[in-house]
């Protein structure tokens, strides 16, 4: 189980960093990414919502993606997603995430 949760871990920081506009470190424990998306909010042009709990319904609502804002913690500006699911799972959260981000920047 050591190796599949490592694997399961590696896969989700890899797919979260290589959405424009998200930026995800190494977690050092649990089975939860932190990946920061604050380049995506605020009011600028390249913004997808005032603030990370915005974003959290806009990815529930538009993309279908459960997770959780930042600011539940104490952390504006990130998002929190577990990673204790199937990679299938996982792969399937991160192709519908890049999918948001990917159509709100062609948008704009």
């Amino acid at each position: 189980m050591l190796a599949e949760y490592a694997r399961r871990r590696r896969r989700i920081v890899d797919g979260l960093n290589a959405i424009p506009g998200i930026t995800c470190g190494e977690p050092g424990g649990a089975f939860y990414a932190f990946p920061n998306v604050s380049a995506r909010l605020g009011n600028g042009p390249n913004a997808l919502a005032k603030h990370s709990a915005e974003l959290a319904t806009l990815l529930l609502e538009k993309a279908h993606v459960a997770l959780v804002p930042g600011e539940a913690f104490g952390a504006p500006g990130y998002l929190r997603l577990s990673y204790a699911t199937s990679i299938e799972r996982i792969e399937e959260g991160l192709r519908r995430i890049g999918k948001f981000f990917a159509r709100a920047a062609s948008a704009a």
